[in-house]
C-alpha cells in the first residue's frame, strides 16, 4: 500500500452517538489513500466501543487517553503525531461530500504554496447557512495584513476544516492553551499558518457541519468570548510579530490588532461594553500574565496609543454605515498606510502594490455600483 498522503485527526469525547456517521463518511471518500487517528479523550469507553468496528480497516487506528486532555490538548496531541503530507482535522459530528479529499487535493497539487486548502461549510441540523472564508494570498506580511484586517470576527475557522500542509504546522507549532478552554486561540494559530503560505478557498460546500446543542461552539464559544477577549489580542499579535522585520512593521500590526479589538468590544455580564481604556489595560495585563511582554514592550506603548481613538472611531463609523462602498474606501486607505510601511523607500513599488490591489477592489465595487 502506498504511503498515505493525508493524516486525518479525529479528537472525540462523549461522541458515541455521532462519530459512526463521521467514520462511515471517511470510508466513502473517493480518494482513499489516507490514515485516520481516532483520539478518544478521558477514557471514554462508550465512544471507543462505537469506533472499534472501524479498526478492521487498516487505515484506521485508535488511542484512548486515560486522562482528560480537553479539546485543545487532544488537538495538540494529534498535531504531534508523525503527520503525512497533509493534516485534516475532522470533528466527530461533521461529515463531507465523498469527493472532499479528491477535490481539495487537486487544488493543493496545483498550488504548492498554499498552507491550507478548504471548501465552504454547509450548516445542517439547525442553521442552514453556508460558512465562507475568502482566500488569502501574497507575501507573509500581506497575508497577515489581510487576516488582521478581518478582526475580531474573522469568521468561522473554516480553514481549520480543510487540508493543512504538515510543513506549515511544523512552522506554526501548537495551539496555545489557556484557562478558557482555548475558545479563541485557534484564530491565532491560523494566523501562524499564514507565515508559511496562502489560504486557498474552494468555492463549493463540500463540508457539512452539524449544528446541535452539545457542540463545542455552542457550549463554550459564546460563554467564554468576553472573558477570553484579551487572549485573542495576544494570540494574533504573537502570529503577526513572527513576520515583522522592522520596528515600523511591528507598530503597524500592534496598532491594527488593538484597534480592531477595541472597535468591537465584547459584552460583559452586565450587558455593557467594556471601555477602550479598560480593554487596553486588560490586554497589557494579559501580556504580562502570559510572559509575552516582548510582543509589545514599554517603549512601543506610547506609539500604539497615539491617535488610537481616531482610528477606532473611523472603523466604527464605516461599520455603522453598513455601506459596502464605504468599507471599500476604508480598505483602500488602510492598504495605503500598509504600503508606506512595507515600502518606505520605494515609491514605485508602493504605487505598484496599491494599483494591483486597487484593480482587485474595483472588481468588487463594480458589483455594487453597476446595475444588474
Amino acid at each position: 500500500m502506498a504511503t498515505p498522503r493525508i493524516t486525518v485527526g479525529l479528537p472525540v469525547y462523549r461522541g458515541a452517538d455521532l462519530i459512526v456517521k463521521a467514520l462511515n463518511c471517511l470510508q466513502q471518500q473517493t480518494f482513499g489513500n489516507f490514515e485516520a487517528i481516532i483520539s478518544v479523550d478521558g477514557n471514554d469507553g462508550e465512544t471507543a466501543e462505537a469506533c472499534r468496528p472501524f479498526l478492521s480497516d487498516p487505515r484506521f487506528r485508535m488511542v484512548v487517553h486515560p486522562e482528560r486532555l480537553d479539546w485543545v490538548g487532544n488537538f495538540n496531541w494529534l498535531l504531534q503525531r508523525d503527520l503525512k503530507e497533509f493534516f485534516c482535522y475532522r470533528q466527530h459530528d461533521d461529515t463531507t461530500a465523498p469527493e472532499f479529499f479528491e477535490v481539495l487535493l487537486g487544488v493543493a497539487d496545483r498550488e504548492p504554496h498554499a498552507a491550507a486548502i478548504y471548501c465552504d461549510c454547509q450548516m445542517i441540523g439547525g442553521r442552514n447557512d453556508i460558512e465562507i472564508f475568502p482566500s488569502i494570498r501574497g507575501d507573509p506580511l500581506d497575508r497577515m495584513f489581510q487576516y488582521t484586517a478581518r478582526l475580531p470576527y474573522v469568521g468561522p475557522p473554516v480553514p481549520l476544516r480543510g487540508l493543512i500542509r504538515s510543513a506549515a504546522i511544523r512552522q506554526a507549532g501548537l495551539v496555545r492553551s489557556d484557562e478558557f478552554r482555548a475558545a479563541l486561540q485557534v484564530l491565532g494559530w491560523l494566523g501562524s499558518l499564514l507565515q508559511w503560505g496562502n489560504f486557498r478557498r474552494v468555492p463549493k460546500p463540500l463540508y457539512y457541519r452539524l449544528d446541535h446543542s452539545r457542540s463545542y461552539t455552542r457550549e463554550y464559544w459564546r460563554g467564554a468570548v468576553a472573558q477570553a477577549w484579551t487572549t485573542l489580542f495576544t494570540g494574533v499579535l504573537d502570529a503577526a510579530m513572527r513576520v515583522c522585520r522592522t520596528p515600523e512593521e511591528r507598530l503597524f500590526f500592534q496598532q491594527t490588532v488593538l484597534d480592531r479589538l477595541i472597535a468591537y468590544p465584547p459584552f460583559r455580564e452586565s450587558n455593557e461594553t467594556i471601555s477602550p481604556e479598560q480593554l487596553v489595560a486588560e490586554c497589557l495585563e494579559r501580556l504580562k500574565y502570559e510572559g509575552n511582554t516582548h510582543l509589545l514592550n514599554v517603549n512601543e506603548f506610547p506609539s500604539i496609543l497615539k491617535d488610537l481613538q481616531c482610528r477606532v472611531d473611523e472603523i466604527r463609523t464605516v461599520e455603522r454605515s453598513r455601506s459596502r462602498l464605504g468599507r471599500a474606501i476604508s480598505q483602500i486607505k488602510q492598504r495605503y498606510r500598509f504600503a508606506k510601511v512595507i515600502y518606505p523607500r520605494s515609491p514605485m513599488r508602493r504605487v505598484s502594490y496599491q494599483i494591483r490591489h486597487m484593480v482587485e477592489m474595483l472588481g468588487k465595487l463594480r458589483k455594487v455600483l453597476l446595475p444588474k
